[in-house]
């Protein structure tokens, strides 16, 4: 079990077990858990509850070396509040603002345990003051419960596959990050290139890549982008490339996967849960949807037709193509042939499909 799922467990059974209500008044109150100090009470919550119901004193009277030397042990990796903005790196773990601490560390455990590195204060940043969304829901269900992993690629020893994408798929489905974690495979397999266009919507922060590369390798990742949280519908519009390819979908930021805090909410009924386990456990709903079109190779603004707009595109783009670092999808893509430039090879490919 993770430690964010053992103190989630923690911080439900102290609240139900019989503690005075004077006590749990106490929790939180300004003062460092891991310092004495006269008054009663300290300011991270789930320690702060953990020590005074260990010792009734410490929320009563005053938070002496005794309920110190019961936090150093009841309170490892509790690091919410801490000391340090959450949007600024700083060498501690944990940060000053407890509800974006709490978030930010539910899904990376790193901010937890180490340091509050580049990366969390970049998803502090990205996520906190985010409200979650609720996305409606329509199309064919990809019928895989969160638990069993059946389009999950090629999984070592697992017996998963990937989802075909025929033109005008409409498709719904959820996506975990833990215990084990959950992505969707799309196939994109094709013997030319082709031009695709994904509608996605989410309820959690997504990570899509898109891989080349059959089951057996060699692969490759030819570009991984991550998508804001609840930021409305985001459209990719790329070429594929030929043979086999795969767009993934995940839970995490360009820099990092999330693998915790996003519990699956349905019942294994091969391992059910035992009466004392934790319920599910997520910052986030876990629903997807997606829209998958075909479009024409030359149609480079995605707009169903190959016209005056593509052309402009194409001719704004001539001469060699610069990868974009980091990649973005949504900015067209003119090089039709894939051999690397924009010239009279994609010209001739864009008029041939006016």
């Amino acid at each position: 079990m993770s430690v964010h799922r053992l103190l989630h467990l923690i911080s439900t059974i102290s609240a139900a077990l019989c503690v005075t209500s004077e006590t749990l008044a106490q929790c939180p109150v300004p003062g460092d858990c891991r310092e004495a100090h006269e008054t009663p009470g300290c300011e991270q919550p789930e320690c702060c509850t953990l020590v005074c119901e260990y010792d009734p004193f410490c929320c009563e009277a005053s938070w002496g070396e005794s309920c110190v030397e019961a936090a150093l042990e009841l309170c490892e990796g509790i690091s919410c509040p801490s000391d340090g903005a959450c949007d600024v790196v700083h060498s501690n773990a944990g940060c000053a603002d407890y509800d974006c601490c709490a978030l930010v560390t539910a899904l990376d455990g790193w901010c937890t345990y180490a340091a509050w590195d580049e990366l969390c204060a970049l998803e502090a940043a990205m996520l906190c003051g985010d409200a979650p969304c609720t996305i409606a829901l329509s199309g064919m269900d990809e019928e895989e419960p969160c638990y069993k992993r059946l389009n999950d690629g090629w999984g070592v020893g697992q017996v998963a596959s990937r989802i075909a994408v025929p033109c005008g798929l409409a498709m719904k489905g959820k996506t975990v990050d833990g215990g084990p974690r959950d992505l969707e495979w799309f196939a994109l397999d094709g013997v030319t290139r082709r031009r695709v266009c994904f509608t996605f919507e989410a309820e959690f922060p997504m990570e899509l890549q898109y891989m080349l590369g059959p089951e057996d390798g060699p692969n490759e990742v030819k570009w991984l982008v991550g998508e804001p949280l609840c930021d409305g519908p985001r459209l990719l519009n790329f070429l594929t490339e030929p043979g086999t390819s795969t767009l993934i979908l995940g839970t995490g930021n360009r820099e990092r996967a999330y693998r915790d805090g996003l519990d699956c909410d349905e019942i294994n009924p091969d391992f059910p849960p035992e009466p004392d386990d934790p319920p599910p456990f997520a910052v986030y709903g876990l629903r997807w949807r997606l829209v998958a079109e075909c479009l024409d190779l030359a149609d480079i603004d995605g707009d169903g037709a190959v016209g005056a707009a593509d052309l402009s595109l194409l001719l704004a783009a001539w001469g060699e193509v610069e990868p974009a670092e980091p990649f973005d999808p949504s900015q067209p893509d003119a090089d039709l042939d894939g051999d690397g430039a924009v010239g009279a090879s994609d010209l001739s490919l864009l008029l041939a499909s006016w």
